[in-house]
């Protein structure tokens, strides 16, 4: 976890899938900034004071199987992972038992699939 602790920009936005976002809006949010350390998380407009953060790994996804999970493979991208690595991102005291955020993991980036969007985010150089 200590090495994914840091700030993250928007490189990338690519369409995936239908959703109520414009492809302006989806842009505009290039070289947006993303906060990722254990005592808080910024995405957004959003700000979690002590997030819990909990790393799990997923099978990839094989041609033909139907998993609940839709990662980002679902729909044709990073098809080169054994497994797809996900960080889940929780507000302390929420009951609901749904991550806030879910973040895929890859090549040192950072990954946000939102309403039709994937959000590629890279470490930044500080």
């Amino acid at each position: 976890m200590d090495e994914l602790y840091g700030v993250y920009v928007i490189h990338e936005v690519v369409k995936y899938g239908g959703g109520l976002t414009s492809e302006s809006s989806a842009e505009e949010r290039n070289g947006k900034k993303l906060l990722l350390e254990p005592e808080l998380f910024e995405v957004r407009d959003v700000s979690i004071p002590d997030p819990l953060y909990e790393f799990t790994c997923y099978p990839s996804q094989r041609e033909g199987e139907i998993s609940a999970n839709r990662w980002s493979s679902f729909y044709g991208y990073g098809l080169e992972r054994e497994v797809i690595e996900v960080l889940h991102v929780y507000e302390e005291g929420d009951t609901s038992g749904e991550a806030f955020l879910n973040l895929e993991v890859l090549d040192g980036e950072l990954w946000e699939m939102h309403d039709g969007w994937i959000y590629m985010m890279k470490p930044s150089r500080k």
